[in-house]
C-alpha cells in the first residue's frame, strides 16, 4: 500500500518529470519499486528472527563468514558508483551549481539510477548466499556499530544497574569482602553475614551480566576480533548509508512524495 501511494504521487507528476530528466524519470521508478519487491521477497524466503528488544544479536561465526562474503561481492558495483558519481559531478557540475530544476532532476535520476545498479548486485549476491536483507542490516550494525552520539553539555548521564562501571563496583565490594572473611579476629555470626552477602553479591552479578548481555557481548568481540583483517577491508559507512539502510526499510531506496 505504501508503494502504491508513493507511485501514485509520482506518476501525477510523472509525465513533466520524465521529459525533463530525458525519458528515464519513470523507468528509474519502476526498477525501484522492483528492487522493494525483491527486498521483501527475500525477506519471506531466508526468514531472520531479530533477538528480543534490548537483547543482544549473537553472532554466528558461519553466518558472519556469509555476510562478510556478500560484502566483498558486492563492494566492486559500489566502486563504480563511486566512479560514476565523481564523473557525473565533473560533467554537469557547472549545471548543478546554478540550480536549475531541470539540472537537479536530472541529477536525481542518474543517482537514483547509479545507486540502484549497486542495490541490484548487493540483492543479488544477499540471493546467492541465501541471506535476507534484513539479517544482512542486523548484522551489519554488530559488525560495525553506530558511533555513540556525545550527551549534551549539562544533560544528566542516565545509568542502569547493568552499565559494566555498576558491574564493576560490585565486583570491587566483592573483592573486598575476601580478606574481611580471612580475619581471623571475626566471629561466627560475623562471618556468616559476610559470607551471605558474598553470596547474594555474586548472584546480583550474574543476574545484572545476563540481562546486560555480557556473555553474548564477550562471544561476538572474540569472533569480530578473529575475523578483524576482513572486517576492516570492507568497511564502508558510505555503502551501508546508500545500499544496505534503504533495503533494511524494504523501501530499496523509494522517494517519498
Amino acid at each position: 500500500g505504501g508503494l502504491l501511494l508513493v507511485g501514485g504521487g509520482l506518476v501525477a507528476t510523472g509525465y513533466w518529470v520524465d521529459r525533463q530528466t530525458g525519458g528515464a524519470g519513470m523507468e528509474v521508478l519502476a526498477q525501484t519499486q522492483a528492487r522493494a519487491q525483491r527486498t521483501a521477497d527475500l525477506n519471506t524466503r531466508y526468514p531472520f528472527q531479530p533477538p528480543a528488544a534490548g537483547k543482544v544479536l549473537k553472532l554466528d561465526e558461519a553466518r558472519l563468514e556469509t555476510y562478510l562474503a556478500v560484502r566483498e561481492a558486492t563492494l566492486p558495483a559500489y566502486q563504480v558508483l563511486e566512479k560514476e558519481s565523481l564523473e557525473y559531478v565533473k560533467t554537469h557540475g557547472k549545471e548543478l551549481d546554478r540550480g536549475s530544476r531541470r539540472a537537479l532532476l536530472q541529477a536525481s535520476s542518474a543517482s537514483m539510477r547509479m545507486v540502484g545498479k549497486a542495490q541490484t548486485v548487493l540483492l543479488q549476491n544477499l540471493e546467492a548466499q541465501r541471506m535476507s536483507p534484513l539479517e544482512f542490516h542486523r548484522l551489519t550494525a554488530v559488525v560495525y556499530p553506530p558511533p555513540q552520539a556525545v550527551p549534551d553539555a549539562g544533560t544528566p548521564a542516565v545509568s542502569v544497574a547493568s552499565d559494566p562501571a555498576n558491574i564493576a563496583l560490585l565486583e570491587e565490594q566483592l573483592a573486598a569482602l575476601t580478606p574481611q572473611l580471612e580475619d581471623p579476629k571475626v566471629t561466627e555470626a560475623e562471618r556468616l553475614q559476610l559470607e551471605q552477602r558474598r553470596a547474594g553479591l555474586r548472584k546480583y552479578i550474574t543476574q545484572l551480566e545476563l540481562s546486560s548481555g555480557k556473555d553474548v557481548k564477550d562471544a561476538n568481540a572474540a569472533l569480530l576480533k578473529k575475523h578483524a583483517a576482513r572486517i576492516a577491508k570492507v568497511a564502508n559507512p558510505t555503502f551501508d548509508e546508500l545500499l544496505s539502510k534503504p533495503l533494511a526499510a524494504g523501501t530499496a531506496g523509494l522517494p517519498t512524495p
